[in-house]
């Protein structure tokens, strides 16, 4: 990362380089889809997904209440609302019955996350999409890695987004990335990241400004500047060892909590692979255990909060039993590939110390 970024100091090409073209090719063979556009952060990555959707003004796009602020502020920075669908919190999952009770000709988009990158099942959930002629975008926000019968995450949908802030698979500092169903939209979604500039006419043989471009629709600063994109591609030969080691540690986590009662890991759905951006557990004991994590040491989260819950969004509660139960009993756990053994072997013990207690 280091030298990545040094050397594009150095060179100067520090807004426009190869690398932001570099990252978008090497996305098209890790993910083995086409057309990626590489942008300046996750949000925007989906504000344009949207766009590209047809999202506008007033209508509605269906989304898990229990998100992160990245995603679910594209919808209301397109002035949108949001539908809010609940999620299963045995697994983490967007839940197929909600979505089903929800859907209607209003809906202009499915935004489908994959919390901390376990696996919601994307393949039944672009069926019921497309019986209804919506589309649907994969939020991969931390994703990366993870795989659903045996295809990566994220080939499904017809957009997905990526994101490289610095606690994902790939930290680009900051920055995103998006795939869209065609070279047309593509390049679209190419003029839209810059203000709405057609790149190819913006500036005459002289290098400046031609009045004859006309920018028939005006878009965002979203594009990604090349030394993000040279730090993100800094790190794509170590991904595949680095997430490996990832699911030593989660599958280490797993085979030491299962057996104990009071917290149980929460259960990929079958034939997926997480990328385990965070290991996740439920516990009914959960603040208890947040408070004896946090006193040791170890950096546990309850990882969001509802959104629905916020006002900016406007009118406000939404039944949704099993974000009920995420909000009060699930925690993330550290599982990343940088943890030591000895470290892992402290956090078990840590929580095994706990699991001792008798409340």
């Amino acid at each position: 990362m280091e030298s990545a970024a040094v050397n594009v100091l150095r060179t100067g090409n520090i807004a426009n380089g190869k690398s932001v073209n570099e990252l978008e090719e090497s996305f098209s063979q890790l993910i083995g889809q086409k057309n990626f556009v590489a942008v300046n952060d996750l949000t925007s990555s989906l504000i344009i997904s949207l766009h590209l959707a047809g999202v506008r003004a007033g209508d509605q796009v269906a989304i898990s209440a229990f998100n992160c602020l990245q995603s679910t502020s594209a919808i209301a920075r397109l002035s949108a609302i949001p539908i809010w669908i609940d999620i299963e919190p045995l697994s983490m999952t967007m839940c197929i019955d909600d979505l089903k009770s929800k859907l209607s000709k209003d809906i202009k988009a499915v935004v489908l996350y994959h919390i901390a990158g376990y696996p919601s099942d994307s393949e039944e959930i672009y069926s019921i999409c497309h019986s209804f002629q919506i589309p649907l975008i994969e939020d991969c926000n931390n994703a990366l890695g993870a795989k659903l019968n045996g295809k990566p995450v994220g080939v499904i949908g017809d957009y997905s987004v990526y994101s490289f802030y610095p606690t994902r698979q790939i930290n680009g500092i900051e920055g995103g990335i998006l795939s869209t169903p065609n070279l047309e939209k593509a390049n679209y979604a190419k003029q839209l990241r810059r203000f709405g500039i057609d790149p190819q006419s913006f500036r005459d043989k002289r290098g400046e400004i031609n009045p004859n471009s006309d920018i028939t629709e005006i878009g965002w600063s979203a594009t990604l500047n090349n030394l993000h994109a040279a730090v993100a591609c800094s790190q794509l030969p170590t991904l595949s060892i680095r997430q490996e080691r990832t699911r030593v540690i989660a599958k280490r986590l797993t085979d030491s909590l299962s057996s104990l009662t009071k917290l149980h890991p929460v259960q990929p759905i079958d034939k997926s692979i997480p990328a385990y951006c965070v290991f996740l557990i439920l516990s009914s004991k959960r603040d208890d255990f947040l408070v004896h994590l946090k006193k040791h040491g170890v950096n546990a989260s309850c990882l969001h909060h509802r959104n629905d819950l916020y006002s900016g969004f406007g009118k406000g509660f939404s039944n949704l039993p099993g974000t009920d139960r995420a909000i009060s009993e699930m925690l993330a756990l550290p599982c990343g590939w940088w943890l030591t053994d000895m470290q892992i072997e402290k956090l078990l013990t840590i929580i095994d110390e706990f699991h001792k207690i008798k409340h």
